[in-house]
């Protein structure tokens, strides 16, 4: 009598989409175990965990994981990944993340959590406008390309959203009221979700506003910062370099104290305005912003206002050398050793180059601060009580606007040193003393995160191919460490570094790895270390890249600057590159002048490439160890300001002489040249082109859900 009950109950729990709209936010009816039996009664070689992380993860976002599974079932072939798909089992995307054509790989996820928490962050996207739950960090790259809360319902999905079939979403109910009649053996009982504790920021004020004299003095304000429940230690960013963020003494990771801010006035006569964001780890639904404004004045005239910022809409045509130190080229300075160039590496802080430079016998090291715009040397970071090591200093790194800097240890009985600044004059504190690093480490240091709370990375040697040591930071100091190795898609060793321990390591927002080295093109990882996709070697002349490569955005457009080498290790040079349409298919844009000469050899490849977008135009700046430092700019041509990019699901792509939209209904698609004339328009996804000009043209769609879409397109 109790399965007849039960088996009625759950009938009526089914829903029925022909009475009702059916909302993705609620609280799960089937248990892991329905959702188990009902897909291994067609795939005998399901894994119950997907079942059970589809309860555990939506119950955090309060979603409904047993209708999203079934949405998986379609999109899988009930987990069988059959039909021509390129996505396989153990790439652990169940739901076609990132794929928009047949036999596009998309998206590739570490784990089943890792796989199933995107699909249901995705679906979290289209639900609601709301932050994610306490203590989940984004691991769905897509999320920020949704309009957010445009598909509240299971039924909204499709028509252009989610997919392109209007009735995509009904087919999802379908699937789940069959599962929910599903005849279940055994215990069937639906699980009580837990309930999350809070966690809470506030800030005593939410506004400052401050004025200053260029060179001198400025205003100050301060912050009461309050934590409850927290999770994760509070981090703290300035989203404008001209509002410096100091913290009071008293101050604690967990339960806040007084934050002071204050105005950088090193900077220009200007308006400047932008926002302290404080949050909770990477939990950005524990977080508070703090709007600043500031007038920095000459002393002598009213400061300018400064423009409004414009979207770049074409990729730069315009290219010029600002400076150029290199003594083989013969126009290097006296801070440089000129006989040589010994500059190793350099990183980029509020418009200063902080430049490593030793002496030929390596019994001392520099961290020069060099102006990033002119070139003009500013000083030296102080070197107070760092003992002269080999390679005093042998590399730099921002860490969330903190200057970090290594020496180099030699061999495994090497102690490896990291040393951390709290402005330019200040002395230098110990960050990390250790010699569990490997056989060689501290050719290369990169840093994610603050230093209240981030990471700092080394590569190990050919003694360890393919390692990344990882130490774990916590108000400044070191917390304890944990090893990445790097693998191709095959599970082998995926090794950058070759001889000495060369890889340059960058971590993105959702946790995937950029890494190169000198024995590999720039490629990108999970955040477990599986490869995911690399660089086309076209795209940098054929050759090998140096350890440096840097992604930007720039307007509608994705850029990147790589260096390589004209000759083996001599002779290198920055490439600026178009990674639009992907890596596989980059091309190069323009390479700058070649720095160095023949016979100058550069053997451990620790290069240095920095890019940074200030409107229409990329501020660009190369080292190269023993060949030289530069400043290039890049400039876009104007053109139409006016194409927006709000719904990545979409694709637009050119097909012979039709440029057709994919992934979405479109209700109109146009062509515009650079210059913002509509040349040619089309009604739906499919717009022929013909008898225009040879050129690039933005092509745009508007959809029928009124996003906008927008690609461009070489004739």
């Amino acid at each position: 009598m109790r399965k007849i009950t039960t088996f009625i109950f759950l009938m009526c729990m089914a829903v029925s989409s022909s009475f009702a709209a059916t909302p993705i936010l609620g609280t799960n009816v089937a248990t892991a175990e329905r959702m188990y039996q009902f897909v291994k009664s067609q795939n005998s070689s399901f894994d119950r965990e997907i079942a059970e992380q589809f309860i555990a993860v939506s119950q955090k976002y309060g979603l409904r994981g047993d209708i999203a599974i079934c949405q998986s079932i379609i999109e899988t072939g009930w987990f069988k990944y059959t039909g021509g798909t390129a996505v396989t089992p153990d790439d652990h995307n169940y739901c076609g993340l990132g794929v928009t054509t047949l036999g596009q790989k998309g998206s590739i996820f570490s784990t089943v959590k890792e796989g199933v928490t995107a699909q249901v962050q995705h679906l979290y996207a289209y639900a609601c406008t709301k932050a994610l739950p306490a203590g989940e960090v984004l691991v769905d790259s897509r999320f920020n390309y949704v309009s957010r809360g445009c598909a509240p319902n299971w039924e909204d999905l499709g028509s252009g959203k989610w997919a392109t079939a209007a009735g995509y979403g009904t087919k999802i109910i379908a699937m789940y009221n069959d599962m929910m009649a599903f005849k279940v053996t055994g215990d069937d009982t639906p699980s009580t979700p837990s309930t999350p504790t809070t966690a809470s920021l506030t800030a005593s004020t939410t506004s400052v506003s401050l004025t200053g004299t260029c060179g001198g003095s400025s205003t100050s304000a301060t912050v009461r910062i309050t934590g409850a429940n927290l999770q994760y230690d509070i981090i703290y960013n300035s989203s404008s370099s001209a509002f410096v963020v100091t913290p009071q003494s008293g101050w604690n990771a967990r339960t806040g104290g007084t934050l002071k801010i204050s105005l950088d006035t090193s900077k220009s006569a200007a308006t400047y305005s932008g926002y302290i964001a404080v949050q909770s780890g990477s939990d950005t639904s524990v977080r508070v912003e703090i709007n600043c404004s500031g007038v920095l004045s000459s002393g002598s005239s009213t400061p300018s206002t400064p423009s409004t910022p414009s979207t770049p809409t074409a990729v730069p045509n315009q290219f010029t050398t600002d400076w150029c130190y290199s003594a083989a080229n013969g126009t290097s300075v006296s801070w440089m050793n000129p006989t040589n160039d010994y500059t190793r590496n350099m990183v980029l802080k509020d418009g200063k180059l902080y430049v490593v430079q030793r002496d030929p016998d390596n019994s001392k090291s520099n961290i020069h601060i060099v102006d990033a715009y002119t070139g003009a040397i500013k000083g030296t970071l102080p070197s107070t009580g760092v003992v002269a090591d080999a390679y005093q200093f042998a590399s730099v790194a921002n860490m969330g606007g903190t200057i970090v800097a290594c020496n180099l240890a030699y061999s495994a009985t090497s102690a490896l040193k990291v040393y951390s600044w709290s402005s330019d004059t200040a002395t230098p504190s110990l960050v990390l003393e250790t010699t569990d690093h490997g056989a060689r480490a501290g050719d290369l240091m990169c840093a994610s995160g603050t230093i209240n709370n981030g990471k700092l990375y080394f590569a190990s040697n050919s003694d360890y191919p393919g390692q990344i040591i990882v130490y774990d930071i916590v108000n400044g100091q070191s917390t304890g460490a944990s090893v990445i190795t790097l693998k191709d898609s095959s599970g082998n060793v995926y090794d950058l570094g070759g001889g000495y321990a060369v890889i340059e390591v960058k971590v993105l927002n959702d946790g995937t790895i950029w890494a190169v080295g000198k024995n590999g093109v720039p490629a990108l990882f999970s955040s477990t270390g599986t490869l995911i996709r690399q660089l086309s070697t076209a795209a940098v002349d054929g050759n090998i890249c140096g350890s440096s490569y840097t992604a930007f955005n720039f307007g509608n457009f994705k850029l990147a600057a790589a260096i390589t080498y004209k000759t083996t290790v001599q002779q290198g040079y920055l490439n600026l590159i178009d990674v639009t349409n992907g890596e596989a298919s980059a091309t190069k844009i323009n390479s700058f002048p070649v720095l160095g000469a023949s016979g100058v050899s550069n053997g451990t490849f620790v290069s240095t490439a920095i890019a940074e977008v200030e409107n229409n135009k990329i501020h660009l700046w190369a080292l190269i160890p023993k060949q030289g430092v530069a400043k290039y700019t890049a400039t876009a041509p104007a053109g139409i300001d006016d194409v927006i990019a709000d719904n990545s699901d979409v694709s637009i792509n050119k097909w012979g002489n039709i440029v057709k939209v994919q992934g979405g209904e479109a209700s109109e698609i146009m062509l515009v040249s650079m210059s913002g004339a509509v040349v040619a328009r089309s009604l739906g996804n499919e717009l022929v082109i013909e008898s225009l000009p040879k050129g690039i043209y933005v092509a745009v769609a508007i959809m029928s859900d009124g996003s906008r879409v927008a690609s461009k397109i070489a004739l």
